[in-house]
C-alpha cells in the first residue's frame, strides 16, 4: 500500500512538471518565432526563464550599432509570449501559464576590439502593452530609459 502511495505521488509530480515544461517550451517557442520574424537570431540557450525570481532574461546580438531596435524586438517578443500564455490559459483547461513579472534584455554590440553590452528591464505590463501596440516604441523607450545600462 505504501508503494502505491509513493508511486502515485511520483506520478503526480511528473505530471505537474510536464505541464510546466510545456508552458516553458511554448514561451520559448513564441519568443523564438517572434525574433526570427524580425531576422534576429536567437536560440533557447540565449533565454532564461527563472520562476524563482519571476524573471525572463534574453541575450541578443546586434549586427550594427542599432542596439535600440534589437532591444525593442527582444521586449516585444517576450510580450508576445506573455500574451500567448494568457491565451493558452483561457483556451486549455487547467493550463498553468508562464508569466514572468520582469523581463530583462541584454544586447551585445560588436565594437572595435571588444563588445559593448547594453541591458534594460521592464515589467510584464509594459512589455505586453508594447507587444499589443497600445504603447508605441518611443514611449516604451522613455518608460525604460532609467533601467538602460552599459555593462
Amino acid at each position: 500500500m505504501k508503494s502505491n502511495k509513493k508511486l502515485l505521488i511520483v506520478f503526480l509530480l511528473v505530471l505537474n512538471s510536464i505541464g510546466i515544461l510545456h508552458a516553458n517550451y511554448a514561451f520559448y517557442r513564441k519568443v523564438t518565432s517572434t525574433c526570427k520574424s524580425y531576422h534576429v537570431d536567437i536560440t533557447s540557450d540565449n533565454m532564461q526563464l527563472n520562476m524563482d525570481s519571476n524573471n525572463f532574461t534574453i541575450n541578443l546580438t546586434s549586427r550594427r550599432n542599432n542596439f535600440e531596435m534589437i532591444m525593442i524586438i527582444g521586449f516585444a517578443a517576450a510580450g508576445q509570449a506573455i500574451i500567448h500564455q494568457k491565451h493558452l490559459q483561457g483556451t486549455i483547461n487547467n493550463y498553468n501559464p508562464v508569466i514572468p513579472a520582469q523581463v530583462s534584455v541584454f544586447v551585445t554590440v560588436p565594437m572595435g576590439r571588444g563588445d559593448t553590452i547594453f541591458s534594460a528591464e521592464a515589467n510584464a505590463f509594459l512589455v505586453q502593452e508594447l507587444a499589443d501596440g497600445s504603447l508605441d516604441t518611443a514611449e516604451f523607450m522613455r518608460e525604460i530609459k532609467d533601467s538602460i545600462q552599459t555593462l
